[in-house]
């Protein structure tokens, strides 16, 4: 089982730009389920793997700030838990100094 686990992370590995592609593909998707996959796809890497994301975290930051304004209140609170994910993940907080200014300081409230 161990050697399936490994396995799977490497083929995973080897195909991640293709599935970050996947997901941002989906993150315009019409159906409020589909958005809030994709966000907890991004949590998870964010969690898992920061450094995966980190080449695309204006694109994940900025998705994640569309979806909190989301009208579907499930796909909002999934982009919410990005926010933490990030916190817990140690990633340099000046990367998201420029997104949250005082125009954008009102999704601090609504997470």
């Amino acid at each position: 089982m161990h050697l399936f686990s490994i396995l799977a992370k490497t083929a995973l590995y080897a195909f991640m730009d293709k599935y970050l592609h996947g997901l941002f593909d989906l993150a315009n998707d019409p159906a409020a389920e589909v958005r809030k996959l994709v966000c907890a796809a991004f949590v998870q890497l964010i969690e898992v793997r920061p450094s995966v994301l980190e080449p695309h975290m204006k694109n994940a930051i900025e998705y994640m700030l569309q979806v909190n304004k989301d009208t579907d209140d499930e796909a909002a609170l999934e982009a919410c838990e990005f926010w933490s994910a990030y916190c817990d993940a140690q990633l340099p907080p000046e990367i998201l100094r420029e997104y949250f200014t005082t125009s954008n300081s009102s999704m601090l409230i609504v997470c």
